[in-house]
């Protein structure tokens, strides 16, 4: 008997997933049908992007099995959350999707279902951060050491499979990209912290679309087999040959939760010790995979209800990702709203959008969600970080919401100026002659702490004042224009302070005070006679006050 007919270790079935409770500080392992408990308030995972995979998995599992039919069924889970029989009977006809390990021509959790021969890798390759192959072979891996992950236990490296396919990079010839592109931002909503509803159930239930909203997205569709759900149900689509990929009408529209663009087979060991990972025991463990390229080759108009993004004319939509720097209330626009632009239209994760008609359905102290957005920053195969933050999500009547995107993006753009400006004061501070000094050149590297902390400096300003546009565009359009310049001058003291402590510092080699001095106040000749061209002046031109 081979190992894959000895464990028998299913997600659906089994206590695995750690939990934290409102009583007690310690975690607790519970089985998939047990989320709805009114006492769990949130997921543990040993991973920031293993936290954010859980969710989708969990929010993808009651999209598939749960989807409330209407807008009244999803009201009544919102009140009553379903209990632990009802979900146990909804998840009962997908028991066999969810196993672990099973000979090879059976299906295992998003796994090839044939692929008996290929590449074998180190389980360390399934992590997305991990060193490739010309890294190791080249010794530079400095910052991501080889051989830190050798052995992992079977629900995490089930995650960690999960993980890997809905962001899956690029990854060489005929290794596929995930269905949102390699690296996507994912957005979901969640209760105010202080809400009564801030429990795991709420969490996972506000990103859950009514089989009505799926429909009025995607259609009606008659692809209803497993196999159209979960890919590893079935033989892979695979993707060598010229005209090979797959499109969204090649599908049921539920594969997005569950794609699989990577051929891999996890190869599994009967051995007692620690999970490299989560540190914990356990007696069987995954050390090595099969992969092969040429899978699941996604192509199309797919449209990630979890995911922003940029619709261009002529084009297919493309996701949102990550970008170095992080993410904050600069990308508020085009992860909380539709934000129009002259040729192309960013656009807001649907089911943020949905939120805007759910808020009426709600009718509870919901004045403030949260939207939580993460993903990794992708420089093709090769992740540069992880990124995630939560900002405010607010909801105002149609009517009043091009008002609002109007003053918001003009925030934005003062705060973009106003950065703009005080980089390029510090610059002519820095150096006599910006254009032709060899260290100048060096700048936009050391510039780089310069906008981090801009950015955060202003942030608690910005979501603030935010807050308060709100209110003032259906009350007041006087008040909105009071709270622009609010904002104007704030950014104003933000650029000097800003200006005064890295001008100072030692990017200004030789000591001409002189030159500080004027790239400050702004004194100068030239042939034309004095001109004024210092922060002082530019700050007041650009951010000049809006007439109320």
């Amino acid at each position: 008997m081979n190992q894959e007919e000895k464990m028998t270790k299913n997600l659906l079935k089994d206590c695995w997933l750690q939990v934290q409770s409102q009583q007690q500080i310690s975690l607790k392992k519970i089985n998939l049908a047990q989320i709805s408990d009114r006492y769990f308030i949130d997921v543990y995972a040993p991973r920031a992007d293993f936290k954010g995979a859980l969710y989708q998995f969990l929010i993808g599992l009651l999209q598939v099995s749960f989807a409330p039919e209407r807008r009244k069924e999803w009201i009544k889970y919102w009140q009553q959350a379903p209990t632990e029989t009802e979900l146990t009977q909804a998840f009962q006809p997908y028991l066999e999707v969810f196993e672990l390990a099973n000979e090879m021509g059976k299906p295992a959790f998003m796994q090839d279902l044939e692929l008996a021969e290929g590449t074998v890798n180190d389980i360390s390759s399934l992590f997305i951060e991990a060193p490739g192959d010309n890294t190791i072979k080249n010794n530079q891996d400095h910052f991501i050491k080889r051989g830190t992950i050798q052995q992992v236990s079977p629900y995490w490296a089930a995650i960690a499979l999960f993980t890997l396919q809905i962001n899956a990079p690029s990854g060489g010839q005929g290794h596929r990209v995930s269905l949102r592109g390699g690296g996507p931002l994912t957005t979901l909503v969640l209760p105010p912290p202080d809400s009564a509803f801030n429990t795991l159930w709420h969490r996972l239930w506000l990103n859950v679309l009514t089989q009505e909203e799926m429909e009025e997205q995607f259609g009606v569709s008659t692809l209803k087999k497993v196999s159209d759900i979960f890919p590893w149900m079935a033989k892979t689509r695979i993707s060598k040959a010229k005209g090979s990929e797959t499109y969204p009408q090649h599908t049921n529209p539920l594969q997005m939760y569950w794609s699989m663009p990577r051929r891999i087979r996890l190869k599994w060991t009967d051995t007692l010790g620690l999970c490299d990972v989560s540190g914990e025991s356990s007696d069987n463990f995954a050390q090595e995979y099969i992969t092969q390229n040429y899978g699941v080759n996604y192509a199309g108009s797919w449209e990630h209800p979890l995911t922003p993004y940029v619709f261009e004319t002529g084009k297919e939509p493309y996701s949102i990702k990550a970008q170095p720097g992080g993410i904050g209330y600069r990308h508020w626009l085009e992860l909380a709203a539709v934000n129009e632009e002259e040729k192309k239209k960013r656009h807001c994760a649907k089911i943020v959008e949905k939120y805007g008609v759910r808020h009426r359905w709600i009718k509870t102290d919901f004045k403030t969600p949260q939207l939580w957005t993460f993903g990794y920053d992708m420089d093709n195969m090769k992740a540069r970080c992880w990124y995630e933050a939560t900002m405010p999500l607010y909801s105002v009547e149609a009517v009043y919401a091009d008002e609002l995107r109007h003053y918001v993006k003009t925030m934005i753009h003062d705060a973009t100026e106003a950065l703009y400006l005080t980089k390029q004061a510090i610059k002519i501070a820095w150096y006599e002659n910006p254009k032709d000094d060899p260290n100048a050149k060096k700048f936009n590297e050391k510039a780089v702490a310069i906008d981090s902390n801009f950015w955060k400096i202003t942030e608690e300003r910005f979501y603030q004042l935010l807050g308060q546009q709100v209110d003032a565009v259906q009350q007041d359009e006087k008040m909105s224009k009071q709270l622009l310049n609010q904002w104007r001058a704030y950014l104003k003291n933000v650029a000097l302070n800003l200006f005064d402590s890295y001008a100072l510092s030692s990017g200004n080699e030789d000591g001409d005070f002189k030159r500080l001095i004027r790239a400050r106040h702004g004194k100068r000749e030239t042939e034309k006679g004095k001109k004024k061209d210092g922060l002082e002046y530019w700050l007041n031109i650009k951010l000049k006050p809006s007439a109320v």
